[in-house]
């Protein structure tokens, strides 16, 4: 099947890389199927009309109806079967061909080349004699509506990642399946989905899991189905609370913390803070921001709840302005802060804006308003526009192997940790996970094994402990900032500790 639209680089933020079934939005009930093997991408021409328009590009061509249907916003990464002859999507080669070992460049919105490494992404796992009972995972996002473009490029990630890992044989023998689900920010149907991937699809743990507006619903279905969460956008305080939930890196106090810290040691000491009311990841933010911002020195002058469906922020500005803050934390998604940003340019001020890259969509940083402004964000993972580390260089020689127009951003190598933190995991069983199927009480265990892990620079040094009643707080991020000149990391790929 070949996709044809009048501009390809319109549908970067929607994360096109079809070829990993990473669509980001859906409007329709028709699945998304990948195989690692060259298998056929079935998309219906609603869904890429609607990705399209996630993107800002306005409607898509038509597109051939290609074979395959399934349930509403499911993508499906298996593991590959017998040699497939190499297909294309779109120009692109497609899922499980094999790429070219000359070096290849992509730019980066930041204007920075990443090159595709010769070698292979993953080393074949050694002393399997053949494939082991096939580790099923899932994954769940609010990859469509005012969400879809800050995640969908999670989705392209973990794909991405299973692509990797089934490439070099699998995790301990075992083929990665990853079933990818769009919870449309619906608490109640992210709540049923953690039971349909439990009980029809048989996975054994959730992984890289982007729904912030509705995690209430993903904690309600994991703690019925007693499976572990690893990794994700690691937003809401559970995170830290639930035993369940093993996130990577810092959560959103140590992140919340940094930005403080990172604030406050530019020499902005009155600040103030926006945050949407549409969701308990905000609200939690303006309760725990006063005394954070207190403990590092500086005063909160301002504070307001906005909404992420408002369009213009005179006011808000207006009255930050008069306060005197020199920098707003913003609890809000990229496209608002844009608007915040656009607003407070009209009456000539421009304070920094404090926020997580994961909120942001490359589009979101291209924004000419917000970097005019300056934007600073403190990260729980490794900085992706950089690769200082053999974390970050793995991570960005697998997006250009496998996804090559999907530049990395935040959310990527966030959800590309949490598949490598589920590997870490497994290879804590030791041999004996090669010779049988792998449990989720296999991979609790697993996880109960992780001690100063890193994840070969990805992360600052993660623990956890067997049976753990909640993740400890890592107070540990790594320091990134947007400016006019593009996305940079001031301390490199150094984690900042408390």
């Amino acid at each position: 099947m070949k996709l044809r639209f009048p501009d390809r680089r319109a549908l970067f933020a929607g994360a096109v890389v079809l070829t990993l079934a990473a669509c980001g939005t859906r409007v329709s009930q028709s699945e998304v199927l990948a195989g690692a093997g060259g298998s056929t991408v079935s998309l219906d021409p609603a869904s890429i009309t609607a990705l399209r328009a996630a993107a800002g590009g306005g409607a898509a061509a038509p597109a051939s109806a290609a074979s395959g249907a399934g349930t509403a916003g499911t993508a499906v990464v298996a593991p590959s079967g017998a040699a497939a002859a190499p297909t294309t999507t779109g120009g692109r080669t497609a899922a499980g061909s094999v790429a070219t070992t000359k070096p290849t460049s992509t730019r980066t919105p930041a204007g920075q080349a990443r090159s595709a490494a010769a070698a292979p992404v993953a080393a074949a796992e050694s002393g399997c004699t053949g494939a082991g009972a096939p580790l099923k995972l899932g994954q769940i996002g609010s990859f469509s509506g005012v969400a879809g473009p800050i995640t969908a490029s999670a989705r392209t990630a973990l794909a991405t990642w299973v692509q990797a890992v089934n490439a070099g044989g699998g995790i301990a023998c075992h083929p990665v399946v990853l079933y990818s689900e769009d919870d449309g920010a619906d608490p109640s149907k992210a709540a049923a989905l953690v039971q349909e991937l439990v009980q029809d699809k048989g996975v054994q743990a959730l992984v890289g899991v982007f729904s912030a507006l509705s995690f209430q619903g993903i904690l309600s279905g994991v703690e019925k189905a007693k499976i572990p969460v690893i990794g994700g956008d690691g937003f809401d305080l559970a995170w830290n609370e639930n035993r369940y939930l093993f996130p990577v890196g810092a959560g959103i106090l140590g992140n919340v913390r940094g930005a403080v810290r990172q604030t406050v040691a530019s020499g902005k000491t009155k600040a103030g803070l926006l945050y949407c009311v549409e969701s308990s990841v905000c609200t939690n933010i303006a309760k725990i921001i006063d005394p954070e911002v207190r403990a590092a020195g500086a005063t909160l002058v301002y504070s307001s709840a906005v909404s992420l469906t408002q369009t213009d922020f005179t006011a808000q500005c207006q009255n930050a302005k008069n306060a005197g803050a020199q920098a707003i934390g913003m609890a809000l998604d990229g496209a608002t802060i844009g608007r915040v940003a656009r607003s407070c340019a009209a009456i000539n001020y421009r304070p920094q804006i404090v926020t997580n890259g994961q909120v942001l969509s490359p589009q979101n940083a291209a924004d000419p308003d917000v970097r005019r402004n300056t934007l600073s964000s403190a990260g729980s993972v490794a900085p992706w526009m950089v690769d200082d580390t053999p974390g970050q260089r793995e991570y960005h020689a697998a997006l250009a192997k496998y996804a090559p127009n999907a530049a990395p951003d935040a959310s990527s190598i966030s959800a590309w940790a949490a598949g490598k933190l589920l590997e870490a995991a497994i290879k804590g069983l030791g041999a004996k996970a090669r010779t049988a199927p792998i449990t989720t009480a296999d991979i609790f265990t697993g996880l109960g094994t992780i001690n100063r892990e890193t994840l070969a620079g990805l992360t600052p040094p993660i623990t956890f402990s067997p049976g753990q009643k909640a993740a400890p707080l890592i107070e540990c991020v790594y320091f990134e900032l947007l400016s006019e000149k593009g996305w940079s990391a001031p301390r490199g790929s150094a984690p900042v500790c408390r």
